[in-house]
């Protein structure tokens, strides 16, 4: 592995230059990168401390960025707003104050501010970064030329905006270097984490235009929101283009990964036991004591492969360490997951979703599965709350043929648990259960948990609705990957304002702003979200007035008075709660 290309990016928030070698300095990065920061207004901010990238003028925020031009010879910036001329252009003394003056009036004439607070332009002794521990970032083309293919564009690795582009790595191979130390020459690099994706990377760097939606690109075809890594230098030295990069273990010093629960990182295939031949349970390590922290059994894993492929696959149980996940062979990506072996590496990110027993046990409890999804209520019957937590217990079960081997597990829990249960099974070959029956099944009960086809979670919803259960007591889970054409559903949809009655952000939506959460976001929202692909419920917001289009429906359920907004868009004006 080698350095293939070095880039710096003088200014905050505007296009970067490429170099042939630079110094770098111990908790700095580049000499010259991110050297000043432009605020937009929304915060007061102060010369020589770091702040966070929602603080400053930046391109997620303001696509024109990518069209000025930039060029350094630190600590000396030449800056040229779009059209203008030489004569029309800035050069200033970044380590002055002076300089720095200079700069946010030349930048005040071109740039609109986004708040009330007076706007400034300042810097750090280490440079402004977006991540505070972070000093380089690293992306590997050949990540990119795999998002290329998928998404059948020519994507450019510059717009990911890394200062080293990497030669001879494979495709997503950088996530394994998380944790671990990178020495080039005198330099040593601690890797920290990877790297979120927001919608700055939907901007061309070549054309300056916006012909893509980044962050959907990389969450419909490949599961996560990552692209390059982080790293913090802890020995300084000169970076140079061609320089080869050794791999070596982890720094035992005070920098090391960051924990994220949802970042994409490579567990150690530890065991894989067939507990019957059509499931596999997979037990896997975990380096950086993550799951521990995040993962509760109900929740669940993603897995990925760089073809592109991705699925989630049931907690079954956490222990110090290790995670384990069931997996029920059908399909290509379990069909690979049958086929690993202990000492296998594989990629995972999460946890995600919320059926825990905590969320959705209650005195009066009613579980409906069908197919697949009987993994999430085995993982529910093995926790050892629902002894406590449980009173009456109903659980209907739907499948085709005779009760499989995972039914009989579930029979098997069934009767060790220290509650009133009733037990339907249905053999859908034959016939499936009548609305009656469903009804029958959750009548009366304070939590239903639903787990299954899409259709068949629809059904049973409505169902429960009737039956005067409140949405909030309505729980379901449906595994389904995002549509990878997802944009073109709504292509046709026209624009509609959207005000946020909490921030007091107004804007009008386009097709080309993608999904709610997504134009949210570009607006500096502060909007929740997890999975981004409607099958956890956590970007539900508030719905003040106006009504939003699914193009692909939501697995997870939605609140009354609330809508979803990863995967929802404006069908008329809205007014939201955030």
């Amino acid at each position: 592995m080698r350095i293939d290309q070095l880039f710096r990016f003088p200014i905050k928030g505007l296009p970067g230059e490429s170099i042939a070698f630079a110094p770098v300095e111990a908790a700095g990065g580049i000499l010259g990168d991110r050297a000043v920061a432009f605020s937009n207004g929304t915060v007061e901010v102060s010369d020589g401390e770091w702040n966070s990238c929602l603080s400053f003028t930046i391109l997620k925020n303001d696509k024109s960025l990518q069209k000025w031009s930039v060029t350094s010879e630190p600590p000396l910036i030449t800056v040229a707003a779009p059209q203008a001329s030489a004569e029309e252009s800035l050069t200033f003394d970044s380590s002055e104050s002076s300089g720095k003056q200079e700069l946010r009036e030349y930048l005040s004439e071109y740039l609109p501010t986004q708040g009330s607070h007076r706007r400034d332009v300042v810097s750090t002794s280490h440079g402004m970064f977006d991540s505070r521990l972070s000093g380089i970032s690293i992306i590997n083309p050949n990540t990119v030329r795999q998002l290329s293919k998928a998404g059948s564009i020519e994507l450019d690795p510059l717009r990911y905006r890394g200062n080293i582009l990497v030669e001879g790595l494979p495709a997503f191979a950088e996530f394994g270097l998380i944790g671990k130390t990178l020495r080039i020459g005198d330099v040593k690099i601690a890797i920290t984490k990877s790297i979120e994706r927001c919608s700055a990377t939907s901007v061309n760097p070549a054309t300056t235009e916006v012909d893509t939606n980044g962050p959907r690109l990389l969450a419909t075809h490949f599961g996560h929101l990552h692209c390059g890594i982080y790293g913090t230098v802890i020995s300084s030295g000169t970076l140079k283009v061609g320089e080869q990069i050794e791999v070596e273990e982890a720094w035992d010093g005070e920098v090391g990964p960051v924990p994220s629960k949802r970042s994409p990182r490579f567990a150690t295939v530890l065991t894989a036991v067939r507990p019957n031949p059509e499931t596999i349970e997979l037990t896997l390590s975990d380096p950086f004591g993550w799951f521990a922290e995040h993962d509760e059994a109900g929740k669940y894993l993603r897995v990925h492969f760089a073809d592109p492929l991705w699925r989630n696959y049931t907690i079954i149980a956490v222990e110090p360490g290790e995670v384990k996940i069931a997996v029920r062979v059908q399909g290509e990506v379990s069909r690979r997951l049958a086929m690993l072996k202990s000492g296998d590496e594989l990629l995972v990110s999460g946890p995600y979703g919320t059926m825990t027993a905590p969320n959705v046990l209650r005195s009066r409890t009613a579980i409906v599965t069908a197919g697949i999804g009987i993994t999430p209520a085995l993982a529910l019957l093995r926790n050892t709350e629902i002894y406590s937590r449980v009173e009456d217990l109903h659980v209907l079960r739907v499948e085709r043929g005779v009760p499989s081997q995972l039914s009989v597990q579930m029979q098997d829990l069934l009767n060790s648990v220290d509650a009133n249960v009733e037990y339907q099974h249905f053999d859908s070959s034959e016939r499936r259960p009548t609305h009656e029956e469903i009804a029958r099944s959750v009548a009366g009960c304070n939590s239903v948990v639903i787990c299954g086809p899409e259709g068949f979670t629809r059904l049973v919803r409505d169902v429960c609705i009737e039956q005067g259960i409140l949405p909030e007591e309505i729980h379901s889970e449906t595994f389904v990957s995002p549509q990878t054409d997802l944009s073109k559903l709504f292509h046709d949809f026209p624009s509609a304002s959207v005000s946020c009655e909490g921030s007091g952000t107004s804007f009008t939506w386009k097709p080309e702003d993608g999904v709610l959460l997504e134009a949210l976001e570009a607006q500096d929202v502060k909007a929740p979200s997890q999975c981004r692909a409607g099958s956890c419920g956590q970007c539900a917001v508030k719905l003040l007035s106006g009504s939003v289009s699914y193009p692909m429906e939501p697995s997870a359920s939605i609140p009354a008075g609330q809508i979803l907004t990863c995967v929802s868009v404006p069908a008329e004006n809205l007014e939201l709660a955030i």
